[in-house]
């Protein structure tokens, strides 16, 4: 199969290389459609996607955001008898 990218993809491609994100072009190329391929299951709900605890943490949408989510420990509250 032959594919014919226009000169922003082909620059694209060439950054993502260079920046390390791929060893080569194909391998950028076969990354992006596995990504395609395994969005278009994102239209179903993520619950539906999964099959265990660690498939979930891996699809959610909040993966790769630096969130933090330890709290405060809870002191309790002063109260009169």
């Amino acid at each position: 199969m032959t594919i014919t990218l226009n000169d922003e993809l082909t620059r694209l491609l060439s950054e993502v290389v260079s920046a390390g994100g791929a060893q080569s072009t194909e391998e950028a190329v076969d990354r992006a459609v596995r990504a395609l391929h395994s969005s278009a299951s994102a239209d179903r709900p993520v619950h539906q996607q999964v099959d265990n605890l660690a498939d979930l943490f891996a699809k959610s949408p909040f993966r790769g955001l630096d969130m933090n989510f330890e709290r405060d420990q809870d002191t309790g509250r002063d109260i009169s008898l």
